[in-house]
Order: C-alpha cells, then sequence, then structure tokens
C-alpha cells in the first residue's frame, strides 16, 4: 500500500492599496487550499468553504462555516478554474467595492503562480 505524506506549502504576500496594506496567505493543500485575506489585525473573519461543481452544473456549491453570510466573491472565487475545494476567510470593509475588485484581481494573479 502507498501512503501520501502530507503537504503544505504556504504563500504570503502584501499589496498596498491606496496607503492601507492588504494581506494575502494561502495555504495549498492536497487538492484544496485555505485562503485568508485581511487587514493587519490578523483576525479570521467569516469563513466560507466552496467546492467545484459536478460535471452537470456550471456554479459552485458554498457554505458558511463561520459568520452570517457567503459573500459571492467566496463562492465564486476559484473552485470552478482550479477544481479543487476553497476555504475562504476575508477580515476586510465589505462595503468597499474597489477594495473587492482590488483584492479578487491580486488573489487571482497570486492563485494562478502558485497553482498553474
Amino acid at each position: 500500500m502507498t501512503s501520501v505524506e502530507p503537504e503544505f506549502m504556504i504563500h504570503q504576500a502584501t499589496h498596498l492599496f491606496m496607503t492601507e496594506p492588504i494581506h494575502f496567505q494561502v495555504t495549498v493543500m492536497n487538492k484544496s487550499a485555505f485562503i485568508w485575506v485581511g487587514q493587519s489585525s490578523g483576525k479570521l473573519g467569516d469563513l466560507s468553504m466552496a467546492v467545484p461543481p459536478l460535471a452537470t452544473h456550471n456554479t459552485a456549491s458554498a457554505t458558511i462555516l463561520l459568520g452570517k453570510n457567503v459573500s459571492e466573491q467566496s463562492k465564486n472565487l476559484a473552485p470552478s478554474r482550479y477544481k479543487q475545494q476553497f476555504y475562504v476567510s476575508f477580515d476586510l470593509n465589505q462595503s468597499d467595492d474597489m477594495l473587492l475588485v482590488f483584492v479578487e484581481k491580486k488573489l487571482m494573479e497570486l492563485l494562478k503562480n502558485i497553482l498553474a
């Protein structure tokens, strides 16, 4: 019987949005990834889980693990593109649309480099 050693790869980045540093951490596991995006407080905010769509569906399925609601950003961020499960936690001011667009762009660049 062949055994597989668990492997976790942690990737971190910080990007400035206006003058505010936004921190990104992606922990890559076997066929899944944990994504945390936040500001200097370092808190674990809402936590969602998204899985890629089945062959007969076009949209990812998502659920809330911690918090009040699943944001569309968390739900549709990457499971369809990368065909793996994602845990996503955003500790950001959710009302700032420009910030969310910035975060999504930077996160997709980071994921492209990590998961490609």
